[in-house]
């Protein structure tokens, strides 16, 4: 009678273990995140986006877009909450020997940030990450920085 109580909890548990949520899910929750970023009309060529936590829950993440397309792998994801989305993408030049700070001139690139501050450093753009869903974040930035048209 012992052994078969031993064996009937035994499975419970095991039963248990198996049914609990984020034991069977080696991502703990995580889920991709794809998507498509365009600026003034024209796919991003390069740039990064990131995904911060609004809700405690601990899963910032991002991902480098390139040609327009970004992903966020489901093992590096997001869990389902609210994120502050910042886009951002410099303009890659590096700045003329005599606009150089250090004597020489330098060849260090110095780069404008293409995207608007409402975009990235200022952004208040809000997205919530959903379960069972597929989480595909397109996003069109509808003007180039003004910083990066004077240059």
């Amino acid at each position: 009678m012992m052994i078969r109580r031993i064996s009937i909890l035994g499975a419970v548990a095991v039963a248990a273990a198996v049914a609990s949520p984020g034991c069977s899910d080696p991502y703990q929750g995580r889920l991709e995140v794809t998507g498509l970023v365009t600026l003034a009309g024209q796919p991003l060529k390069d740039g990064s986006i990131s995904f911060e936590p609004l809700e405690g829950q601990g899963t910032q993440s991002g991902a480098p877009i390139t040609d327009g397309k970004y992903t966020v792998p489901h093992k590096s994801g997001l869990k389902p909450r609210k994120y502050l989305v910042r886009i951002t993408a410099g303009d890659g030049r590096t700045v003329a020997n005599e606009e150089a700070g250090a004597p020489g001139g330098s060849t260090n690139i110095v780069s404008v940030d293409l995207i608007p501050d409402d975009w990235n450093s200022q952004s208040k753009k809000i997205h919530e990450i959903k379960a069972n869903v597929v989480n595909t974040l397109n996003f069109e930035i509808p003007n180039v920085n003004p910083r990066a048209r004077r240059r």
